[in-house]
């Protein structure tokens, strides 16, 4: 989720961003604690308090991933694109194939091997559903072989249409023009979810609200087109006059974020609020994160390191950590504190796991990506100049 181009996401030639790497590693641990939590519960039957909800809550990390990615891919397109006649989608797709493809496929594979010790998961038609996965279909057909792979679906359908829709922003003049572009593409997901909604008896269950609502790429435009607005305001030097409130708007909205998901279980009673216009207060908060950490950019971050290690790791720990509960619960079970046996176990292998995967698979493919996309630019400089 949320991949750039360049360190922990970075565009390439762009100065690195500390205080986006501290929103990534939020984020990433956001979904972990929120999957941990749910499935502590099962197990063990936790009493719930403000604590216990905001882990629950943690699926909110997904759509900060999301408006990361839609500013750092924003970002990215609109270093010198002005066009799609002179778009080198090739490059494009290549860059962002081999950041996303090679460590899904690897984790993929490994699932459908069975190479996740306990992990259980339907069998039936394996091979048609497996095809659709290598398509990165699972946002609309059913995402039952690992439940998180369906926020790839989205992102590889934003990466399609993200430069299209920069291209059509380019296109249409002043900055105030290409904010009202975007706030369409914003109130386009809620209109459609209210349009799906009509008719529909409530409350939902959360099965219905997931596979209806929640994860097909056309109810999550509100992050994406949210940090796509924040590179154009950016681009456009729109946001110098919010330097000075750059601590002060990022610390509000977090706060206000990790207040209202400590209140209650966002998903306990599926409304239409929660369906309609719960999803797009959350990706404005979320955006006003990133809005400040991106207004941060100079200021320094007293563990910048720690965040990045974190950062970087964050992909791989979102495609390992759930096929990994299982195990961890059956060793967490062996301890004389069964629930703190379980959370030890669980952040321990999902962080090893993750390690071995950048290592083995990210990493290399990353290198192999930088070293084709330098032989390329080579061969386009022009006659005389430096290859």
């Amino acid at each position: 989720m949320a991949h750039g181009s360049g360190p922990s996401g970075a565009p390439p030639g762009s100065a690195h961003n500390p205080w986006l790497d501290l929103l990534r590693s939020l984020a990433i641990v956001l979904v972990l604690l929120r999957h941990g939590h749910r499935s502590a519960l099962n197990e063990f039957g936790l009493a719930s308090g403000p604590a216990g909800n905001a882990m629950l809550n943690g699926w909110v990390g997904v759509d900060l991933f999301l408006v990361l990615s839609g500013y750092l891919i924003g970002r990215q397109l609109l270093r010198g694109l002005q066009d799609t006649a002179a778009f080198d989608w090739p490059a494009y797709l290549m860059r962002r194939g081999f950041r996303i493809v090679p460590s899904y496929v690897a984790v993929l594979a490994l699932v459908m091997l069975g190479a996740f010790p306990l992990y259980v998961f339907p069998r039936e038609a394996l091979a048609f559903r497996g095809f659709y996965h290598l398509l990165l279909l699972q946002d609309y057909l059913p995402p039952n072989i690992s439940i998180v792979f369906w926020t790839l679906g989205v992102e590889e359908k934003f990466y399609l249409v993200a430069p299209l829709l920069i291209a059509l922003c380019l296109r249409a003049g002043p900055l105030r023009t290409r904010l009202m572009i975007l706030a369409l593409v914003f109130v386009a997901s809620p209109l459609l979810r209210a349009l799906t909604l009509a008719g529909t008896p409530l409350p939902l269950d959360y099965p219905t609200y997931f596979h209806g609502f929640r994860r097909p790429f056309h109810a999550c435009l509100e992050p994406l087109a949210a940090g796509v607005a924040i590179a154009l305001a950016e681009r456009a030097g729109g946001l110098s006059r919010f330097a000075s409130s750059s601590g002060a708007i990022l610390a509000s909205a977090a706060l206000a974020l990790l207040i209202w998901l400590a209140s209650h279980d966002l998903l306990a009673h599926i409304v239409a609020f929660d369906v309609v216009l719960q999803p797009a207060l959350i990706a404005l908060l979320c955006a006003a994160m990133v809005l400040g950490a991106v207004l941060s950019a100079r200021r320094p971050l007293p563990f910048a390191p720690a965040a990045q290690m974190l950062a970087t790791l964050s992909y791989t720990l979102y495609l390992v950590h759930f096929p990994l509960i299982p195990l961890a619960m059956a060793l967490g079970k062996t301890t004389p504190h069964p629930l703190a046996g379980f959370w030890v176990a669980y952040l321990g292998l999902s962080t090893l796991a993750a390690i071995a995967l950048h290592l083995a698979v990210e990493r290399p493919f990353l290198n192999y990506r930088d070293r084709l996309g330098a032989t390329s630019a080579a061969a386009r400089a022009p006659e005389g100049q430096p290859r």
